[in-house]
């Protein structure tokens, strides 16, 4: 095997069938089966695993539409779609971390066998069509996005990919010199304000840093960039330089949500960066209130990526 030749593999995780690619660099697992989930996302140099697990196993299993997040298995990486937080627009009530993380997806088996993996789902709620291919190059995971609308009217969405990612105490986030601020969505335990309140980038209170992912104790916070404001993001180990960057285009992916626990939120450690479309996490607060949210009008397609770098 060469860095650039990328091999398709079945497995199994938790009971349930899982899709994988690997090269020399990389390699990522997928469960089609439950919301095309990223169960493992693996340096294959330095054998670091990023995908976070609970520490209380949950079963992974198929979730009845509507569910709350926090019931699933919380494995790893899930594609939140068209909300983030429940709430209803145009009629419909969308579910917490919308409509796709817990339930089947189409599987393109013979696009996996070219390595490709290629997976799709018709939105059981709102009338869209959301696919997303995932390919490697040498250490790099792109993962390509296609939406149709699939309604005879414009329709307005909100897109995060919601990695939640293992951490270690030597872990740092990194962002551009440039970013000085974010918005709140929520916080546990720490005195930020309310939802959109500005907040300090990276101390935004004596004892806490948020890019040495330190709250100064049990706490919890989410935080969006500013609208464009960020292109790439990465966590790093500072004593091996090891990385795992996201990089992604502003003009269309917009928004950098920032979700860190350190034992605020059922006593878990962990963190994800969430290139996403859109902000804050409620569809009809992002249209109304923040006004930043996606469009695509009837019959159209709306595409966009984002890239991985897993750097040794």
């Amino acid at each position: 095997m060469t860095e650039r030749e990328t091999i398709p593999f079945e497995s199994r995780y938790d009971g349930v069938l899982a899709y994988g690619l690997r090269n020399d660099a990389v390699e990522i697992v997928v469960t089609p089966a439950v919301g095309a989930k990223v169960v493992s996302l693996r340096n294959r140099r330095s054998g670091r695993e990023w995908m976070w697990a609970p520490p209380d196993h949950r079963a992974l299993r198929v979730m009845p539409v509507g569910a709350a997040f926090d019931s699933g298995s919380l494995v790893g990486g899930d594609e939140c779609f068209p909300t983030i937080a429940p709430c209803t627009w145009r009629g419909r009530a969308l579910p917490d971390h919308g409509e796709v993380w817990g339930i089947s997806w189409f599987l393109d088996e013979q696009a996996w066998q070219q390595g490709k993996l290629r997976t799709g789902v018709s939105l059981p709620v709102s009338r869209f069509w959301f696919e997303r291919t995932v390919t490697l190059t040498g250490d790099t995971v792109t993962f390509d996005y296609a939406l149709r609308n699939e309604d005879f009217i414009p329709q307005e969405f909100m897109w995060a990919f919601h990695p939640l990612m293992a951490i270690t105490d030597e872990d740092e986030v990194i962002l551009s010199p440039a970013v000085e601020q974010m918005r709140l969505e929520a916080a546990m335990n720490l005195p930020l304000g309310e939802q959109g309140a500005v907040v300090t980038w990276p101390a935004p209170l004596p004892g806490v840093r948020l890019d040495r992912l330190d709250l100064g104790g049990p706490a919890a916070v989410k935080l969006f960039s500013e609208e464009r404001a960020v292109s790439a993001a990465a966590i790093r180990h500072r004593p091996t330089g090891e990385e795992l960057r996201f990089e992604f285009d502003p003009r269309v992916v917009n928004t950098l949500g920032v979700w860190l626990t350190r034992g605020g939120w059922n006593g878990y450690h962990h963190l994800a960066l969430e290139p996403g479309i859109g902000a804050p996490d409620a569809l009809d607060i992002a249209v109304n209130g923040w006004k930043r949210y996606g469009l695509v009008l009837p019959g159209d397609i709306m595409r966009w990526r984002f890239r991985l770098r897993l750097i040794a």
